[in-house]
């Protein structure tokens, strides 16, 4: 049998393209076993932004960022609130280095090691604070590969895979490197736009898990218990150089569309932390192109170079085989598996789960209005979409590659 090693680790994440989770995986990280009261002392008297909105919200459109109200307050305060609120409430994709110095007791305890990154630790990790019924969209991540570790409450993840169709990708609102689905996987007031989806995986993380996620993967997150806490990292991965230019073609066309609409609507097209890209001079988004244009013409020829080193001699030998990584899977003692799968029917019975937890009986199904809502920019948001489409993009990076040399 194969047991773990972190050289082991770091290679079945390396070349995994299906998810994968790591029963208690991090219970030896000594945030796992701490109380409520312990996350109390940690975080202090420092206010923190929440984003928060009403539970009972019902609606076609997912609940953007945009849609959400930022409220202050202590973490003791948010404990407080968080089972009488009629919010859920969400600090979430927060940089660990930004709120917690390296000398605190928090970020001292965090290290990768385990998974085969001795060298990631405290300042490449993002931290999420949550309530019940707080969740991200469903959406990928176009950039690298994301290891997630849950430290406290209980934490669903819906995911499917890349060419995954029906879930309705789109750019609006934009935010680099996050591409969303516009189905409504937390009250949606219509089932039947899920009708037909194949191939999700599921699975709910508890403290000491942890989960990989393939670059690409469509997850939808919600958290099922009344306060929730998770660390993740995302780890670079060998086609990201061509995913930023194709991200920066798409900031530069996004970005030109805001500068001619009045603030009120461009804001809706975009997330609320891309809020300055009608500002950013032309010249600015040409020189990031350039930058990201150079380093993957770089990359290439020296890939070039490489190839042809390696025709000249012997090929060099996996540090592990394809058969170790069935083994790694198969042997239980390792606690790791592939998410499972799920059904279609299992999928609409968990959203069903969630109007009837949060959703009054004798609220009629009908769209909400929140403030936020995208379904007014009807053209200006297909447009956008048209010309983000992945054929459309790298047709227009082939070109512009070519025009190069």
């Amino acid at each position: 049998m194969v047991s773990l090693d972190e050289d082991l680790i770091r290679n079945l994440i390396v070349k995994t393209c299906t998810p994968i989770v790591f029963r208690k995986f991090v219970n030896d990280w000594p945030m796992c076993g701490w109380r409520q009261e312990k996350w109390v002392s940690i975080f202090g008297n420092k206010e923190i932004p929440f984003r928060c909105l009403r539970k009972n919200v019902i609606s076609d459109e997912p609940c953007w960022e945009r849609c959400c109200k930022i409220r202050n307050m202590t973490f003791k305060n948010f404990v407080e609130n968080s089972i009488t609120s009629n919010e859920w409430m969400y600090f979430d994709y927060k940089h660990l280095h930004q709120w917690f110095s390296g000398e605190s007791e928090l970020c001292k305890e965090i290290s990768w090691k385990q998974f085969g990154y001795p060298d990631k630790g405290a300042s490449e990790t993002t931290l999420w604070v949550g309530s019940k019924g707080a969740h991200t969209p469903a959406h990928q991540d176009t950039y690298g590969y994301n290891i997630v570790a849950q430290v406290h409450g209980k934490k669903r993840w819906i995911l499917f895979p890349p060419e995954t169709g029906g879930l309705k990708p789109t750019r609006v609102p934009y935010e680099e490197s996050s591409v969303y689905s516009e189905l409504n996987f937390y009250c949606p007031s219509n089932l039947d736009v899920f009708n037909g989806l194949t191939g999700g995986r599921m699975v709910e993380l508890s403290a000491g898990d942890a989960l990989f996620v393939p670059r690409g993967w469509w997850h939808y997150v919600q958290n099922i218990d009344p306060l929730n806490i998770t660390f993740n990292i995302w780890l670079p991965h060998e086609k990201d150089s061509s995913t930023h230019v194709s991200e920066a073609l798409i900031k530069i066309f996004v970005a030109q569309i805001c500068k001619d609409l009045p603030q009120d609507t461009a804001k809706l097209l975009v997330n609320p932390n891309e809020d300055d890209i009608s500002d950013t001079p032309l010249a600015v988004l040409f020189l990031q192109l350039e930058s990201v244009v150079n380093t993957y013409l770089d990359k290439k020829r020296k890939a070039r170079r490489v190839k042809r080193q390696r025709t000249r001699d012997e090929p060099q030998s996996s540090d592990v085989e394809e058969a170790d990584l069935k083994l790694l899977l198969e042997n239980h003692t390792n606690n790791i598996q592939i998410v499972p799968t799920i059904t279609n029917s299992d999928i609409i019975e968990i959203i069903k789960g969630n109007l009837k937890e949060y959703i009054a009986e004798d609220k009629a199904h009908d769209e909400d209005e929140v403030e936020g809502a995208t379904s007014n920019l009807c053209l200006t948001k297909a447009v956008i979409d048209a010309f983000s489409q992945s054929n459309v993009i790298d047709l227009v990076k082939q070109n512009l590659f070519v025009k190069l040399g």
